[in-house]
């Protein structure tokens, strides 16, 4: 049964109806490059852009059923036009375009996990079991690739002929297989929880102990191979305030999940409402008010700006990490106003990808290797589900 209309359902067909004017409809998927009004740049298909697209779809079905029809089109596409295959087994070939497929010599975490967000949010919503075969293959494939069977975790990087290439692990490497589309898959894939659960309650741990700098206040986003936090020069050193909101919410998320140890879910609890509390003191306050939104880019080591303008990523991310923190809702609800008041664009369609200083949208396209439709969907599913996508809009 469709859905009652609500502010989440228009709000998501502003988002995906933006892209129509890219959608080939003879190959049934989605062209990833687009303008800041709506018109195709390219004929390049990137995995990133394309399976985020397929996450907005499915998830939107239970108010639009008939997106169902294209995210599964949009899916059998990736799986028999944007994969590759080696000893190991498939993985996702980050682009193709102009009938050319780019082969690569390396794969990177952050398309491989990524490329694993639409099909598992797919299989979340229709249950199709021909596709859990798929994705069991493509996770059992990219856990073997990556993960360093030494120190834990995963690498950033794979290399076909050497394997995990040292020095790439990062806070991505750590943090987005989960939030991409692992912890999804164990709330997804009912049968085989116990696959995931050592991988996800791994990177926990390293996360908890290695990610946060307590006497910076900013999370380490680079480290050696046994996890130790790599010190950048200091005119080098840069993080956004959006990978703090993202530890906040990951350890917040964790500590409601049923196979996280009592004391554990303890401390990722504390540890969560900790780094909201320093994030939201910090001088990232554009005019020093929280109603203007925060920069982009921070010297960790000077809290110098280094980016002044506001990224829509970065507030999707804020949010979802307040949603799940009660204590902040009035800062909640300031970020939303915001958010809503000048990422949303209900002239031109989709989200605008950032403003300047003095709140105007920065023209450039909103259809990228990375961007699509994931992050304003996934916030807007996190705020139904914590109670909080209410008023104000």
């Amino acid at each position: 049964m469709q859905k009652d209309n609500t502010y989440e359902d228009s709000s998501i067909k502003n988002s995906i109806s933006f892209f129509d004017q890219a959608y080939d409809n003879e190959r049934g998927v989605y062209l990833s490059e687009v303008d800041f009004y709506g018109s195709t740049l390219s004929s390049k298909i990137h995995t990133v852009a394309l399976s985020r697209i397929i996450y907005g779809l499915a998830y939107s079905s239970q108010y639009f059923p008939e997106n169902m029809n294209r995210a599964e089109s949009c899916a059998r596409f990736q799986l028999t036009r944007m994969l590759g295959r080696d000893s190991v087994g498939p993985y996702f070939i980050p682009e193709v375009g102009d009938g050319k497929i780019s082969q690569p010599e390396s794969l990177d975490i952050w398309q491989q996990a990524y490329g694993l967000c639409g099909l598992t949010e797919l299989y979340r919503s229709g249950k199709n079991d021909k596709l859990l075969t798929e994705i069991h293959h493509l996770n059992k494939a990219f856990i073997e690739r990556f993960r360093d069977k030494e120190n834990g975790g995963f690498y950033g990087e794979y290399n076909f002929n050497s394997g995990g290439v040292s020095g790439t692990k990062t806070i991505q490497s750590l943090m987005y297989p989960i939030t991409a589309y692992m912890a999804n898959l164990w709330f997804a894939d009912k049968s085989n929880r116990i696959e995931y659960e050592g991988i996800i309650k791994e990177h926990l741990s390293i996360a908890y102990s290695k990610v946060w700098n307590d006497s910076m206040g900013w999370v380490n986003t680079k480290f050696d191979d046994k996890w130790k936090p790599m010190t950048e020069a200091s005119e080098k050193a840069w993080v956004t305030p959006g990978h703090n909101f993202q530890l906040a919410a990951l350890m917040l998320r964790s500590s409601k999940w049923p196979f996280i140890s009592a004391e554990n879910q303890m401390k990722y609890e504390k540890m969560g409402t900790s780094i909201l509390k320093e994030t939201l003191r910090k001088d990232i306050w554009i005019n020093d008010s929280i109603t203007n939104g925060f920069y982009g880019g921070i010297n960790p080591l000077t809290n110098k700006v280094l980016d002044k303008n506001c990224s829509w990523w970065q507030h999707c991310e804020a949010l979802i990490a307040l949603s799940l923190c009660p204590e902040f809702k009035e800062e909640f609800e300031s970020i939303k106003e915001f958010y809503f008041d000048s990422f949303v664009d209900v002239k031109n369609g989709g989200e605008i990808a950032n403003i300047d200083l003095e709140g105007k949208p920065i023209i450039e396209p909103k259809g990228q290797k990375g961007k699509s439709v994931y992050h304003h969907i996934e916030m807007l599913r996190m705020l139904n589900e914590t109670g909080m996508a209410g008023a104000n809009n």
